[in-house]
């Protein structure tokens, strides 16, 4: 079965949950410790993942695994309630099915959140940071391979997916509620165990703010389904498309070196 065949024997099973009469305009991946969201959800509808045919599920603590449709503030939205990681020994196809199905339900808009450990200084936990460019790492890559040819176009470039119109939103909401939203760029760190401050001190030199076990493929993932090639030539976003990324930064790499407290996986979920 191919990866294009797998995802859309989930969206028609999902087409006929929901119904004709709902139609999503964002989706939300909420990342660990950020399940409140649900409970804001109007007219909430929810399916577990394990009930969808060929969904991955997560094993992690925080992750429930549970789809979630309704309305946030009267818009149609979908929130993902937990996400596969690939240091649960998945795939990267794995990783980033929720990604590519909610696309395929055409969903345009989306909302990636997630927990991060901070590599520099001027960062602590609590922050919030909104990811404009990523450095891959040791992330393989869900675009590789004869499957992923037919979800989109052959080769990509990362940035148009990091929607300018999103962040300057998401810096206006930030402002409106007195909360400061920083902007950064997130490394990949594939997991389970948490970087070292050496490790830490080398993402901060390539120019890395914050690291994540999590988006960098679930982004390279949506960038490829909604790219699209424009006339005369070139590839385009087009508008009102993309991706945003928010981190939350729940623990910090000069933790450990300044005092040697270990990082946990119950502090990062509170």
């Amino acid at each position: 079965m191919t990866e294009k065949h797998r995802l859309t024997k989930a969206k028609e099973f999902l087409e006929k949950l929901m119904g004709d009469d709902f139609t999503p305009l964002i989706s939300v991946t909420l990342g660990s410790g950020l399940k409140y969201l649900v409970e804001l959800l109007e007219d909430a509808r929810s399916c577990q993942y394990s009930e969808i045919p060929g969904c991955p599920v997560p094993n992690v603590t925080g992750h429930e695994g549970v789809f979630w449709w309704g309305k946030l503030n009267g818009v149609p939205v979908i929130l993902l309630q937990g996400r596969k990681h690939l240091y649960e020994g998945c795939s990267v196809e794995d990783a980033v099915f929720l990604t590519r199905l909610v696309i395929m339900l055409d969903v345009k808009k989306l909302i990636l959140t997630h927990a991060t450990g901070a590599v520099t200084r001027n960062l602590i936990p609590g922050d919030i940071v909104s990811v404009w460019s990523q450095i891959a790492g040791n992330c393989p890559d869900p675009t590789a391979g004869q499957d992923a040819l037919e979800l989109g176009v052959e080769f990509t470039p990362i940035a148009p997916v990091f929607n300018k119109q999103f962040l300057q939103i998401a810096r206006e909401c930030a402002l409106q509620k007195g909360v400061a939203l920083h902007r950064g760029v997130s490394y990949f760190w594939s997991g389970r165990n948490f970087e070292d401050y050496a490790e830490g001190d080398a993402m901060a030199r390539l120019g890395a703010d914050v690291a994540t076990m999590s988006t960098v493929p679930e982004i390279k993932a949506a960038v490829q389904m909604l790219i699209q090639a424009k006339k005369g030539g070139g590839l385009e976003m087009k508008k009102g498309e993309g991706v945003l990324d928010l981190a939350l930064v729940t623990d910090m790499v000069e933790n450990v070196r300044d005092t040697g407290d270990a990082v946990s996986h119950d502090e990062v979920q509170d």
